[in-house]
């Protein structure tokens, strides 16, 4: 009778250790699943190209040559390719973070899920840093508050550097 309790117990542990290793393998599997990147970016819509009278004028160019719209163009980053660029036509507006959410996703570990706005008004294109964690960078400076940009300036965010011009 001991032998039968013991061959018993002997395929209960087996099947309880199987049960295990099954349950492990399969959080692991949903696992690396969530962290498989996307198969493609979100597209972020932009209002329509503006029209006569409206973009914006760069700086120092003469009051009769056709305006411009405010660019930003990825120069290094981890995740986006190199050349890339995001135009920002007149109100024009885009978030930037680790999240899927965002208008511009970049994953990458020293972005916040909402990172930064990018903004064109009037005035020109804008940058404000969300309260992340690592802060936005304009020219190496941080900034604490909205920004109005110029062409040429370099906006980091995380290890992501944009180069803003207009074109």
């Amino acid at each position: 009778m001991l032998q039968v309790v013991l061959l018993a117990g002997k395929f209960l542990f087996l099947l309880i250790l199987y049960l295990f290793i099954y349950r492990v393998v399969r959080s692991a599997m949903r696992e690396l699943r969530a962290a498989a990147p996307a198969p493609a970016q979100k597209s972020w819509v932009t209002p329509a190209a503006p029209g006569p009278g409206q973009g914006y004028v760069p700086v120092g160019s003469e009051s009769g040559q056709e305006p411009g719209v405010w660019t930003l163009v990825v120069e290094r980053s981890p995740c986006l390719t190199q050349g890339t660029a995001f135009p920002f036509p007149l109100g024009a507006r885009a978030l930037v973070g680790r999240s899927s959410e965002m208008d511009i996703h970049l994953e990458d570990t020293f972005v916040s899920s909402k990172h930064a706005l990018f903004e064109s008004t009037s005035q020109g294109l804008v940058v404000e840093d969300l309260r992340s964690t690592n802060g936005t960078q304009v020219n190496g400076e941080d900034i604490a508050e909205r920004r109005l940009l110029k062409p040429g300036d370099r906006v980091e965010v995380g290890d992501t550097v944009f180069r803003v011009e207009v074109r």
